[in-house]
């Protein structure tokens, strides 16, 4: 590729891929330069060091994460939009691993709060609509979700969870917010 025609989307696009090949520590500016076949300096004017390039790299898996959340949302609501909002939640920490990993990470926390966190809640809030949660409760629900996928990432990885399972973990979260978290008329 002439250097000309290289900008920051296709570095990072290239990186993208060599992360899910060898992990975010396995990525390298000359991984990238010889697959784009350029010469590493030049990679610099488009991602600043490898860190710099690292943590763009985990924010545009987190942005494509998040946006396949939104999408598991359109024209869904209740249980049948948590049920959903999970399933891709676990589609995500299977088939994008080597991202979805790292998002906890200290180093990209921050980012994680920003673009995924916050959606969740949102998320959380319109699912759980007629429970009226307050903010406290829905960093609960949030945290309890993050905590289930989290400690169950390897097994979305290798399949020992199956779709059944998956959901009918959800169904008792979803029931037992419901139950918790429900706002009883005076």
């Amino acid at each position: 590729m002439k250097t000309s025609r290289l900008n920051r989307e296709i570095v990072i696009d290239c990186a993208m891929g060599l992360v899910c090949e060898s992990g975010i520590d396995g990525l390298r500016l000359n991984k990238i330069a010889d697959r784009l076949e350029v010469k590493s300096p030049s990679l610099y004017t488009h991602t600043g060091s490898v860190t710099e390039l690292r943590q763009a790299v985990v924010e545009r898996a987190m942005e494509d994460f998040r946006e396949l959340l939104v999408d598991s949302l359109m024209g869904r609501s209740n249980l049948c939009a948590f049920v959903e909002l999970g399933k891709t939640w676990a589609c995500y920490a299977k088939d994008q691993n080597a991202f979805y990993t790292v998002f906890y990470e200290k180093g990209y926390i921050d980012s994680y709060k920003k673009s995924i966190s916050a959606f969740l809640r949102a998320a959380f809030n319109r699912i759980f609509f007629e429970c009226e949660l307050s903010d406290q409760e829905v960093i609960q629900v949030e945290r309890v979700m993050t905590n289930y996928f989290r400690g169950h990432a390897e097994g979305f990885a290798d399949n020992s969870i199956s779709e059944k399972d998956l959901v009918s973990d959800l169904e008792i979260i979803y029931n037992g917010v419901l139950k918790n978290f429900m706002k009883v008329s005076q």
